[in-house]
């Protein structure tokens, strides 16, 4: 849930920081925090050192910024176990009735996780319907088993944690004299409230996990005291009620607001005491949840129990969520023995829709940003885990190689503002030929810079590169801090798709979609079902081996991509859209292939159309059958425009260039900023303008707790007031959009008003860059 961190107020509700919480917790104080403190003291020096006005700054790199070189080895051919997609999750990333964001957006993911209860949802829940079943209690089921039946089913088949607090009301929002389960030793209300929740769920037909209190550590959400009498009262009344009423049902916790040993080892020697284990252990949060796995099976086996699942459903501070980091935490949960993670919520609270604003903008407008591409990245990561070690702990890597797939994947992270160049060494393709094409692999590096929005990531090299002894090596030189980067090697290559590309997004139709809808396949009687199928996307397979068999797929969009299966025993298909003229299609393959590709179609103009499967009946002689296996389509959408992204120190008089008067300064080496860059300015009428061709602009500067108030105005019209003041430091977000301009070229003027929001230290404006929509 969106949470309250040190120096943080939330919605006006005073917490104990953590530290605060000192005298509870054995855990010392998060690196992460001590760095964003130091990147705030070092930029904060760095933007007032100016004295005079106009004088030129010399910036003084930050630690960080001139950390060493250093080097990842990925061996693709040591393989491990397939890769869990743990971390693949969300903590209320959906919109209040669930269909929001779009498949387009959300299936290349692969999400396993979702967690919500419709909280801050108008009527306060159990408690604001005077601790009965209101309206309030049923805006937020209704919520919540909307988002369950959308993505615990195909194709997603994730699990869903049901936060039985947020239905309850207990989502830091509830009145003062809120009456908590238990209090005074009566749980009579608490008991009557699950059995409610329980029954509803039931009634409704799907599958949860019952989360039954977030964070009951703090007092925004439980103020009764962490592993108080009171606390194991509810928690056992809830767990003895909820297996009662549904036996089988799981059970997650105890969701403390962070990864804490003696807290963890208190709770599971109290319920296993008391009969109440949970059936998936978790936490939030962490330093590195690889470390924190591995304890926390060490405290689970010095109680005498069998190994449990392990679960994070909430990681990423605000301050952390970058495509970099992202992309580390990511990579740590991959090694790890978590089985399922969710991304945290600061911002968007609580049915946005925007994935915990891993996607900019809402609704039609929503759009991936670099923590989008980030989890798109860790979505390739499929067949198996490969070796894969980094000579720098600020910089993890996870790797997969997937011989169905024809490719391997690569994922670098950055927990620590980075830069400098890592090499990425890969050894071990002389024990792979299937990766290679003779003595060369081909190689495509892209940098996923931390940008809202990212409509694709950006292709440093796309190659053939020859390998030496079994190896290649790459240079992924961290422009910023909070960069990510994914290589992917191919014998020939492969295309990178996503929504906003150039090929426009897909959206991926299990074959088992039946219907007459948009997006939905229809079957004639001669075809039947198999699910359970383990190599085949969602598990279904639907087949036909009689003659002239057909199936038809509506779909609207520009292009489409078959999947069908590939085997000894596969037969002779046609395939044709629109009626037009049919393409023979041969399935068989000496060894199976379940899921890949076997037809593209041309690129069709913007629309609805049909595509057509017929059975012709015939086989390749070398074939033991003239089966045909469908398995998915993927259906390419419109694409949308791509944008220009300009760094602030793009200086000149022309077009997408930057002009400064002499009250601006230059800073660079500022590791949270594009390209390292900071143009700033500490004096009253300071004044920069940007000139552009397109239809819009978004201006990325500097927010923290020395930032003052600057007005930006475009072509001369009504200047907006921005208050780029923020208790915490966000160096490169988007302080102010254009509304939608005629396409042609416009001029943006920002002024430095001198002033500043009482709460700041100082009437700074340091501009990072600017995203043109043409």
């Amino acid at each position: 849930m969106k949470r309250t961190t040190p120096h943080r107020p939330r919605y006006g509700l005073t917490s104990r920081s953590r530290r605060d919480q000192s005298d509870q917790s054995d855990q010392p104080e998060r690196p992460a925090r001590r760095a964003r403190r130091t990147r705030r003291t070092l930029t904060g020096a760095l933007l007032v050192a100016a004295v005079t006005v106009g004088a030129a700054l010399t910036g003084v790199p930050s630690a960080v910024a001139n950390a060493p070189d250093t080097t990842v080895t990925v061996d693709v051919s040591q393989t491990g176990k397939a890769p869990t997609h743990a971390g693949a999750g969300f903590l209320y990333g959906l919109s209040q009735d669930g269909s929001g964001p779009s498949d387009a957006l959300l299936q290349p993911l692969a999400p396993t996780l979702f967690r919500g209860g419709g909280a801050r949802l108008t009527g306060g829940g159990w408690i604001g319907d005077g601790y009965s079943a209101g309206s309030g209690y049923r805006a937020r089921i209704n919520s919540a088993v909307a988002q369950a039946r959308r993505v615990t089913t195909a194709p997603y088949n994730g699990r869903y944690d049901l936060l039985v607090s947020d239905l309850y009301g207990a989502d830091t929002t509830q009145p003062s004299n809120t009456v908590y389960p238990c209090d005074n030793g009566d749980c009579s209300n608490w008991k009557a409230f699950i059995d409610q929740v329980v029954g509803d769920v039931q009634a409704s037909g799907v599958t949860v996990a019952y989360d039954i209190w977030n964070e009951p550590d703090g007092t925004g959400f439980w103020q009764r005291g962490v592993n108080s009498a009171q606390y194991y009262q509810m928690w056992d009344t809830a767990v003895k009620e909820i297996r009662r009423l549904s036996p089988s049902a799981t059970i997650v916790g105890p969701s403390y607001s962070g990864y804490n040993h003696s807290w963890l080892d208190g709770f599971i020697g109290q319920t296993k005491a008391d009969n109440t284990l949970p059936n998936v252990l978790n936490w939030h949060f962490g330093t590195d949840p690889a470390a924190d796995g591995a304890d926390a099976a060490s405290i689970v086996a010095a109680h005498g129990l069998s190994p449990m699942p392990l679960s994070i459903n909430e990681y990423l501070f605000g301050n952390q969520q970058t495509a970099g980091y992202t992309a580390w935490f990511l990579d740590r949960l991959a090694v790890s023995n978590i089985g399922a993670a969710a991304h945290a919520i600061w911002s968007d609270c609580c049915v946005a829709g925007t994935l915990d604003s891993v996607l900019g903008g809402t609704g039609n407008l929503a759009s991936p940003t670099g923590q989008w591409w980030a989890y798109r990245a860790y979505a390739s990561l499929t067949g198996h885990l490969v070796s894969a070690t980094s000579g720098n702990a600020a910089v993890a890597v996870a790797a997969s190689a997937d011989q169905n797939a024809g490719q391997a994947d690569v994922l670098l992270g950055n927990n620590s503002g980075q830069t400098g160049t890592t090499t990425v060494t890969v050894q071990g393709l002389g024990s792979t030929p299937w990766l290679t094409a003779g003595s060369t692999v081909h190689a495509t590096l892209m940098r996923i810079p931390d940008n809202t929005p990212l409509s694709q990531p950006i292709t440093v090299s796309d190659t053939d590169v020859t390998v030496n002894s079994g190896s290649i090596s790459l240079p992924a030189t961290f422009q910023s801090g909070t960069d990510a980067f994914w290589l992917v090697l191919s014998p020939h290559g492969v295309a990178i798709t996503g929504p906003g590309g150039p090929g426009g997004g897909q959206i991926y139709v299990d074959g088992n979609e039946i219907g007459t809808a948009n997006d939905q396949w229809q079957y004639d009687a001669n075809w039947g079902e198999t699910s359970g199928v383990s190599d085949m996307y969602a598990g279904t397979a639907n087949w036909s081996h009689t003659a002239g068999a057909t199936a038809t797929f509506h779909f609207t969009g520009t292009q489409v991509a078959l999947h069908a299966v590939r085997d000894v025993d596969q037969g002779i298909m046609t395939v044709s859209v629109d009626g037009g003229a049919p393409t023979s299609v041969d399935n068989y393959a000496s060894s199976r292939n379940a899921s890949g590709v076997v037809w593209t179609s041309p690129t069709l103009a913007a629309g609805s159309h049909t595509l057509t499967v017929v059975n012709t009946g015939n086989k390749n002689s070398a074939s033991s059958g003239n089966n045909v296996a469908i398995d998915r389509v993927d259906v390419t959408t419109s694409s949308a425009p791509a944008q220009t992204i300009v760094d602030g120190n793009v200086t000149g008089s022309g077009q997408n260039q930057f002009q400064y008067d002499t009250n601006w300064g230059l800073t660079t080496g500022v590791s949270d900023m594009y390209l390292g860059t900071a143009n700033w300015s500490h004096t009253a009428g300071a004044t920069a303008t940007f000139r552009f061709t397109g239809t819009q602009v978004a201006l990325h500067a500097v927010h923290d707790v020395d930032q003052g108030i600057m007005t930006v105005a475009v072509d001369g019209g009504a200047p907006a007031t921005v208050d780029n003041y923020a208790p915490s430091r966000n160096a490169s977000g988007i302080a102010w959009t254009s509304p939608t301009l005629a396409a042609g070229s416009h001029t943006v003027t920002i002024v430095n008003t001198g002033n500043r929001n009482s709460a700041s230290s100082g009437i700074n404006i340091a501009i990072d860059r600017a995203d043109v929509t043409p």
